[in-house]
């Protein structure tokens, strides 16, 4: 359970805000601690980043209470749910163009990689992660502005360099900040990392930083990692958790094999994918979807860490 200050921190927002949520629009219902403070769980944290992620792509507040209220109760489709342990989430995706400096820091961002530039490119990065919690620059600014990255490539806007450039400076940038997290000894052992053949590692990397963040005792394994050596690793750090970003269609067969891997040897651990191939797994796993606050609150619930 989570005091407002946290939950506000996890999501984003202001105490104040929260408070007015709650208050006019019912999408948390905190719990009360024996001395009358407010408690909020992994469902609130989620709905919470939710609307917030609504709000900042231009929904009224109403319209996103609605919004978050319909996702949150949206039946799970028959079928999907897996060893009794998948939790599916709606994905949280832009509905359209970021407008403001948001946008004219990711314009920024492309013109550095144009010029290779790296100085430009870590000053705007420095920009925005003074101006927010590192989950919500992730989620609302650093991970739509890598894929607008990806698009300006793929169109012949950026060259290989140029792309590479700037995805060093991100990947710099959470590595410093994952190094700087103070995750707690004794929370819940995860191991982090990419299956065999996969090595898209920036979303993976800054859903680490705020698993630590969120107080998991994290050892981040990284890119292209055979099944056995998920196994091995499993029991070498007594891990109670793993979460695999299953990035492209080519990674599904690597990804599976490595649930199923670990499952055969210990059943009990709980298995969190994340990417856009991530649904293509059904059986045995936590459906993480495309927000790092959800995704933490969702090895949260799962793993019954406490705040």
């Amino acid at each position: 359970m989570y005091t407002i200050k946290r939950a506000a921190e996890l999501t984003g927002i202001s105490v104040a805000t929260l408070r007015a949520w709650e208050r006019r629009y019912g999408v948390v219902s905190p719990k009360r601690s024996d001395g009358g403070y407010r408690l909020y769980g992994p469902e609130d944290v989620r709905a919470l980043a939710i609307m917030n992620s609504l709000v900042t792509d231009g929904w009224s507040a109403r319209e996103a209470a609605a919004e978050t209220l319909r996702r949150l109760s949206a039946p799970e489709p028959a079928g999907r749910a897996g060893a009794g342990r998948s939790a599916r989430v709606s994905p949280i995706r832009p509905h359209g163009p970021s407008r403001g400096p948001q946008s004219e820091d990711a314009e920024a961002f492309l013109r550095a990689a144009e010029r290779l530039d790296a100085a430009s490119a870590t000053a705007v990065l420095d920009a925005r992660f003074a101006l927010g919690t590192f989950e919500h620059v992730v989620d609302d600014w650093l991970m739509p502005t890598l894929r607008l990255v990806g698009e300006a490539w793929a169109h012949g806007r950026l060259t290989v360099a140029g792309e590479h450039l700037v995805s060093y400076a991100v990947q710099r940038r959470l590595a410093a900040a994952y190094e700087a997290a103070s995750g707690r000894s004794d929370g819940p052992g995860l191991l982090i990392g990419l299956p065999t053949g996969a090595r898209h590692e920036l979303g993976l990397l800054a859903f680490a930083v705020a698993a630590r963040r969120a107080g998991f005792a994290t050892a981040y394994v990284g890119a292209d990692l055979p099944a056995d050596e998920w196994v091995r690793a499993v029991e070498l750090r007594h891990a109670a958790g793993i979460v695999m970003a299953v990035p492209r269609a080519d990674d599904i067969n690597a990804a599976r094999a490595i649930v199923e891997a670990v499952h055969a040897r210990h059943p009990e651990v709980v298995v969190g994918l994340g990417g856009s191939e991530q649904e293509a797994i059904e059986d045995g796993v936590v459906h993480l979807g495309h927000s790092i606050t959800v995704a933490v609150g969702e090895m949260t619930r799962h793993l019954r860490i406490s705040a």
